[in-house]
C-alpha cells in the first residue's frame, strides 16, 4: 500500500478521534512510530460507544499491520512490539523514500 494511503487512513481516524472523543493525536507520527500506532488504535477499538471510531480503527490496523487484520490474530496490544521504537526509521526514510523526482516540490502535480 502506498505510503499516501496509509497517511489518508491515518488522517481519517485522527479526525473522527478528535470529534468524538476530543483526542488530539499525531497523524505522521502513527504512520512512522509501530508503538505509537498500536495505542492509537487500541484506543479506538476501545470506544464501542463509537462505531465509526472502532471502524477506522480496524482500517488503520489493517492498513498497518495486516497479519494482526486476519482472522483469528492476537490483537494489536497484544502483538510484539519489537526492541526498538522505530525512531531511527523514521529519520532515515525520509532521506531515501523517494527519488526527487517523485516528490512534490515547487512544481504542478
Amino acid at each position: 500500500m502506498l505510503e499516501s494511503e496509509k497517511l489518508a487512513v491515518a488522517a481519517h481516524l485522527h479526525v473522527v478521534m478528535r470529534r468524538k472523543i476530543g483526542r488530539v493525536t499525531d497523524v505522521e507520527w502513527m504512520i512512522r512510530s509501530p508503538e505509537y500506532a498500536r495505542e492509537v488504535i487500541r484506543l479506538a477499538l476501545a470506544e464501542a460507544a463509537h462505531p465509526e471510531l472502532v471502524e477506522w480503527g480496524q482500517r488503520l490496523q489493517a492498513v498497518l499491520f495486516p497479519a494482526l487484520a486476519a482472522p483469528g490474530a492476537a490483537p494489536a496490544a497484544a502483538s510484539d512490539k519489537g526492541p526498538h521504537s522505530g525512531f531511527e526509521d523514521s529519520r532515515l526514510g525520509r532521506t531515501a523514500a523517494r527519488p526527487a523526482s517523485a516528490r512534490y516540490v515547487s512544481s504542478l502535480r
